[in-house]
């Protein structure tokens, strides 16, 4: 349904959202994963991403003009796969080598807020796009925290059953990145 918006030639296309039932299934995945991350289960949290998962984060950037996107697509702040963050990020984690980690020593806090989920079907029936509003919150050691804002679209598609998590797009509010690490999963 195309609705005019008032003062403007230009008209709005409703999205047509998934069905409550999938809704919940879809909210409840992303519950599901940020728990994962904010206890440091990240060995847990890969088996929630298919093997061709791709993160991705731009360039945050100011434009002169608000119809133009707030970041640069051609330049990644974070450019990683299932593979590089299991066996890159994440194994700065193992027991075996953690004293080693000093980004990670003493370790930040994280809280995810997942906010105002929108979930869309694609033209596969099993894939679904899915966008929200994300805050993290990290904390290290007696700092005060530190917020980061971001809008994610994710693509989670049904395999074998279950949600699995295809592709992040996460493009952040912030120009300036005051935080404790960059090595984020928003």
């Amino acid at each position: 349904m195309s609705t005019p918006i008032l003062g403007s030639r230009h008209t709005y296309t409703r999205p047509e959202y998934v069905d409550a039932e999938t809704h919940r299934e879809i909210s409840d995945f992303l519950a599901l994963e940020s728990e994962l991350l904010d206890d440091r289960r990240f060995h847990d949290w890969v088996e929630l991403v298919a093997g061709d998962f791709t993160y991705q984060m731009p360039t945050p950037k100011t434009p002169d003009t608000p119809f133009k996107p707030h970041f640069d697509d051609r330049s990644m702040l974070i450019d990683e796969s299932r593979w590089s963050l299991a066996l890159q990020w994440f194994r700065r984690f193992d027991e075996d080598i953690y004293e080693m980690a000093w980004g990670e020593n003493p370790p930040v806090r994280f809280r995810h807020f997942i906010t105002s989920v929108r979930a869309t079907r694609t033209v596969d029936p099993d894939a679904f796009t899915v966008k929200s509003n994300a805050v993290l919150v990290g904390t290290r050691q007696s700092d005060l925290p530190k917020y980061i804002t971001g809008e994610r679209t994710d693509r989670l598609e049904r395999r074998e059953g279950e949600l699995v998590l295809t592709r992040r797009w996460a493009v952040l509010d912030q120009v300036v990145i005051d935080f404790p690490q960059l090595r984020i999963l928003l």
